[in-house]
């Protein structure tokens, strides 16, 4: 069967993408050019392709797909009953999912797939006709495959000897928040003169605030590291000793190394895994261990072999 992964989203998609098709070994193909030139650079592993977006037409999708794997939900459904009408193709849509977000949870908008993708159990709720198939941590499996590459892209980021505090703002929903407009003077002020402070920006916080967005670039851009830019997130969380968020999918990634956590927002499962952030992120968090151990498992799954899960995903897809 003719498989590909198809980009069309932000560039923090690649992330979630690419350690599928390495798993897979299927191309993974971008329809923005400044994201095939990321791609190339972090993800050279794998085979990333450039296709226009006015290039992908249902003709071209019918003829030379029979499996995407996307994370644009929304738009592969679209697609899906006009490929059927128009060339009678039948093509298998697979939901990638990008990140484990209590934003998810909150907006409570579920869309219909042919196979959705999930971590474990715990993203299973609200799944509509849908078959859901767990792949666990595939992206720190993918990290620690290729460990000395994506460290090497990211060791500048920890040159100041400090302990480091990642803040990892998201974006603005309708059911949430971001943290990143009302507290990063409180945040910078507070933390950067005792910590490696690294701000994890969302690639939708320019999008759909600019204005707002580079005048804090421009306030702060030599008093703090904004990372932007850096779709890949493991080599980031594994020399971070803090996390500070909100909503983002993050700190669930950020489970895998029971490390302490403070959140700058009110609601969502994950933050019983730490404290509120007042101001200091001094605490060991000694307490909050056996909590982050149990989320993580209840969000990832148990362990199973790569090779496993590969074989049994081809097997989905063929049915």
């Amino acid at each position: 069967m003719k498989t590909a992964a198809i980009s069309t989203g932000p560039e923090t998609h690649l992330d979630h993408l690419a350690p599928l098709c390495a798993l897979l070994d299927v191309p993974l193909i971008v329809t923005d050019e400044s994201h095939l030139n990321l791609g190339k650079k972090f993800y050279p592993m794998i085979d990333i392709q450039f296709i226009a977006l006015s290039d992908l037409t249902l003709e071209y999708i019918a003829r030379e797909f029979d499996v995407i794997l996307t994370c644009g939900k929304f738009w592969a459904m679209e697609l899906k009953p006009l490929l059927k009408l128009f060339f009678n193709k039948e093509i298998r849509f697979v939901f990638v999912p990008h990140g484990n977000s209590d934003k998810e949870a909150l907006l409570n908008k579920p869309v219909d797939q042919d196979i959705d993708l999930v971590y474990g159990p715990q993203m299973h709720t609200g799944k509509i006709g849908t078959r859901v198939f767990e792949i666990g941590n595939l992206r720190l499996w993918f990290y620690k495959k290729h460990k000395e590459h994506f460290d090497q892209l990211a060791e500048s980021f920890f040159s100041s000897g400090k302990k480091t505090v990642l803040y990892a703002p998201t974006w603005e929903t309708k059911a949430t928040n971001t943290s990143f407009f009302k507290n990063s003077d409180k945040i910078i002020e507070e933390l950067n003169d005792s910590y490696n402070l690294l701000i994890k920006l969302h690639p939708l916080l320019e999008e759909n605030n600019p204005a707002q967005f580079y005048q804090i670039l421009g306030k702060y851009e030599n008093h703090v590291q904004f990372i932007l830019h850096f779709p890949a997130i493991y080599p980031l969380l594994e020399k971070t000793d803090i996390y500070l968020g909100d909503y983002s999918s993050i700190g669930y990634d950020f489970l895998a190394y029971d490390r302490p956590m403070f959140f700058l927002s009110e609601g969502g499962a994950l933050q019983v895994c730490g404290e509120r952030f007042n101001g200091s992120v001094v605490s060991n968090q000694e307490d909050f261990s056996s909590v982050r151990k149990k989320m993580y498992k209840e969000c990832f799954g148990k362990e199973r072999s790569k090779e496993k899960i590969r074989a049994l995903f081809l097997e989905e897809i063929r049915l």
